[in-house]
């Protein structure tokens, strides 16, 4: 059986969270959905200060929302500092019609 993997969000730990937005043209959405799994599952997941990426899909078909969470700040930003990560983020771009990437801190939490 395999693992259910769950994000945990927590406006007490000290993380960063990146929040982007793909805008795609329909047909291009579970291409850009697959290689951002594939590009967390095999790359992205073994950097130091990774804590976890959640990938979403628009209803609409037209956005997909990445929601990464990183360690520190200090992680994500050698993280995207390497030539590899640079290249990887021109493929996926290379999908969008725009990208708008984010830079957040969690303020609040509210569940049940």
């Amino acid at each position: 059986m395999a693992s259910h993997e769950i994000a945990k969000i927590d406006a007490e730990a000290a993380c960063l969270t990146l929040i982007n937005v793909y805008e795609v043209e329909p047909e291009k959405q579970a291409d850009l959905v697959r290689r951002l799994s594939e590009a967390t599952d095999t790359v992205i997941r073994r950097q130091p200060g990774f804590v976890s990426v959640s990938i979403h899909s628009s209803m609409d078909g037209k956005r997909v929302v990445n929601y990464a969470q990183w360690a520190s700040k200090e992680d994500f930003e050698s993280f995207m500092k390497k030539p590899e990560t640079q290249e990887q983020l021109k493929q996926f771009a290379a999908l969008a019609k725009t990208i708008s990437p984010v830079l957040c801190k969690v303020n609040g939490v509210h569940a049940e």
